[in-house]
């Protein structure tokens, strides 16, 4: 049986949901919400009911799920509502913008009755690695992600403003599959530098280096080079791998060992993020440590 689905939150990023949800025989999107009428991905779903207030749409139309995508600062109180009303609210992340307001999603009575939607350990590139050739001992990790959110002088354009900065916003999507890839381990030996946006005060620029079990770690994020790059350089059982997240492509020793093609990443990733569902949800413990180092070197 289909599952009735509520998007809250029109974004940019709503669109690859909408186009996953609609891909995905087993979701059905019944209705979204954005307090702007005019909002990026309304044109995505024209049939479909919309609203301006998200409390009239779930007591409309009594969804099953409801996809948080707005602003993480309201994240906790649509998640909250959607839980009073029996309704399984899947929160993009970062779930909130402060460490007390993280930790009320741990707490009774949102603990255990939502899913954080972390999309890039649903990448083909990941799942393909661990399925065709799994890693064995794993001697370093080097996560590098750039967005084109920021000028070269470290200036985060306007329109990104809201996002919080790159350590909030985009450092989950190097975390997420850190800790999917080493999950016996917790990282220790953490060290995290900022460089912040003079007017916002927000980062642009972050770097982190730690170590997991004997695993050496550094994640690297930028705003500032102009371009849109996910690649994660892993040194395992003596060979160098290569997993061009952007491309959905796995390499090792400079061999191209997979390479997906036929669709937008982040369609693809959130199309297995549903569909996957739910297998792969991230476990509480790899959220907690997660949500641990990104809030407490905020």
């Amino acid at each position: 049986m289909r599952k009735n689905v509520v998007i809250i939150g029109l974004g940019k990023i709503a669109r690859y949901h909408i186009a996953a949800l609609g891909a995905t025989p087993q979701y059905v999107v019944c209705g979204v919400c954005d307090i702007n009428p005019h909002a990026v991905a309304r044109a995505e779903c024209p049939d479909v009911p919309f609203y301006t207030n998200y409390e009239q749409l779930l007591d409309t139309l009594h969804p099953e799920i409801a996809v948080i995508a707005t602003p993480p600062a309201i994240h906790y109180a649509i998640a909250l509502a959607c839980v009073e009303r029996g309704v399984h609210p899947f929160v993009e992340k970062p779930l909130a913008t402060t460490c007390e307001e993280v930790q009320r999603f741990f707490d009774a009575p949102l603990r255990g009755h939502y899913t954080p939607m972390y999309h890039t350990i649903y990448g083909e590139e990941l799942i393909w690695l661990e399925s065709h050739c799994p890693l064995g001992r794993i001697d370093k990790v080097r996560m590098e992600l750039s967005d084109p959110y920021a000028d070269a002088s470290g200036r985060i354009d306007a329109a990104y403003i809201g996002l919080g900065g790159c350590w909030l916003d985009s450092a989950p999507n190097a975390l997420a599959p850190l800790l999917h890839l080493l999950p016996e381990y917790s990282l220790t030996e953490i060290a995290v530098s900022h460089w912040r946006d003079p007017q916002s005060g927000q980062p642009y620029a972050s770097l982190l280096s730690g170590r997991a079990g004997k695993t050496e770690v550094e994640i690297e994020v930028r705003w500032d080079k102009g371009m849109n790059r996910k690649v994660t350089f892993l040194e395992a059982d003596g060979h160098h791998y290569v997993l061009d997240h952007s491309g959905q492509a796995v390499w090792r020793d400079g061999e191209e060992l997979f390479a997906y093609k036929d669709e937008n990443r982040l369609t693809r990733q959130y199309s297995n993020l549903y569909r996957l569902y739910p297998e792969r949800v991230p476990t509480e413990a790899m959220e907690k440590q997660m949500s641990d180092i990104i809030y407490k070197y905020i």
